[in-house]
């Protein structure tokens, strides 16, 4: 793929890290000019030192030709001109980080994909790693109605020697199980064991509830 990737903060730097790893065809840019020799000292890619909300650095960056953007800038405002002048210009797909809560709806409005509040994802994530112990990763969805999970079966679980038909999951479902390395899509005629990694899809005020019957 041909990307662009816009800021070099922190996200904007493993980006350009993983895209390179995976051997993509990567454009920078970053109004910093350190940050720019830095990025062009250790990885294979152009960097185009400018403002990315004008269309001239965007035209520079052939942004008519890439497969995406990803806007990573803390300024919510130049993430959004640029993510609009981008799609005039014919990126195929635009990606941006959403800073602030009260300005999501007006990325939503133009159609760009969004990340939101990258610094309170990660608070979040972390609050909750200790709030639940027993759920070894989880992933908010639906504006946080709902999440997937894992959990893995503990031997004092209930559901220990069950088939998933017999269980009574209100409000959830248990979407994949990996065993001894192998992933199992679950049937109903499944039945849960001991040590189980267990991956469910339920609406966010459940979670609770059918983590303790996994692993109590």
């Amino acid at each position: 793929m041909y990307l662009i990737i816009v800021g070099l903060g922190g996200i904007g730097r493993n980006l350009v890290d993983i895209a390179t790893k995976d051997k993509n065809d990567v454009v920078v840019i970053d109004q910093n000019e350190k940050r720019c020799r830095e990025i062009a000292a250790r990885y294979d890619v152009l960097t185009i030192l400018g403002d990315a909300t004008q269309k001239s650095i965007l035209e520079e960056a052939e942004a008519s030709r890439a497969n995406a953007l990803i806007a990573t800038t803390s300024d919510d405002a130049a993430n959004l001109m640029m993510s609009l002048t981008a799609k005039g210009l014919g990126t195929k797909k635009i990606v941006a980080v959403v800073n602030q809560e009260e300005h999501v709806e007006m990325f939503k409005e133009a159609e760009i994909f969004l990340f939101e509040n990258p610094d309170m994802t990660v608070a979040s994530h972390l609050y909750f790693s200790v709030k639940r112990p027993k759920i070894k990763d989880f992933l908010t969805v639906s504006g946080g109605k709902a999440e997937i999970f894992e959990v893995v079966v503990s031997p004092e679980s209930p559901v220990v020697g069950s088939r998933l038909s017999k269980l009574r999951i209100k409000g959830g479902l248990v979407v994949a199980i990996e065993r001894n390395g192998d992933v199992i899509l679950p049937r109903g005629n499944t039945v849960i064991q001991t040590h189980d990694l267990v991956t469910i899809f339920a609406k966010a005020p459940e979670v609770e509830e059918i983590s303790l019957m996994f692993a109590p």
